[in-house]
């Protein structure tokens, strides 16, 4: 074989694989564009969308607690939470009782823990089960959905 026909040759062989390349992404994107089933679904109609819940809101107020460290410190916050169903009577009766399991949580973390917690999200998750906890509204439809901190300080 001369050294033109084997230039002729892996020149073809590179287009051939550069084609399957492009085939196979041109397939795939077309797949990943009408899901699984080959079907693509069109957007619901306005009125076709159920409408979710409404999210009340209930604010417990500001809270302040020392930390467990060894200097002393201050963790303030303020809690504010968002509720499915008819929440709002029992909350508001019950607010002394969940303010002091808030408290609570508040005086088992230390100022590094506290910071890490909030800024992951695990002292909203760990507020959200505990007050659910106390309502006793884990599975029932009026529960407790969301727990908002919009104030965060630490001393």
């Amino acid at each position: 074989m001369s050294p033109r026909t084997k230039v002729i040759l892996v020149v073809l062989v590179v287009l051939i694989i550069a084609l399957a390349v492009v085939g196979i992404a041109y397939v795939t994107s077309k797949k990943a564009i009408t899901g699984p089933g080959g079907a693509q679904t069109p957007p619901p109609l306005q009125g076709d969308i159920e409408t979710a819940p409404k999210m009340g809101r209930f604010d417990l107020g500001e809270f302040i607690a020392t930390s467990r460290d060894e200097e002393l410190h201050y963790i303030k916050i303020q809690v504010e939470v968002g509720y499915i169903g008819n929440l709002e009577k029992e909350l508001e009766e019950r607010k002394a009782e969940l303010r002091d399991c808030i408290t609570n949580i508040l005086m088992k973390l230390n100022i590094q823990r506290a910071k890490e917690d909030y800024i992951d999200r695990f002292l909203h998750k760990d507020i959200e089960r505990e007050l659910n906890r106390i309502l006793g509204k884990s599975t029932s439809e009026s529960r407790i959905i969301s727990v908002f901190i919009p104030t965060f300080l630490i001393n």
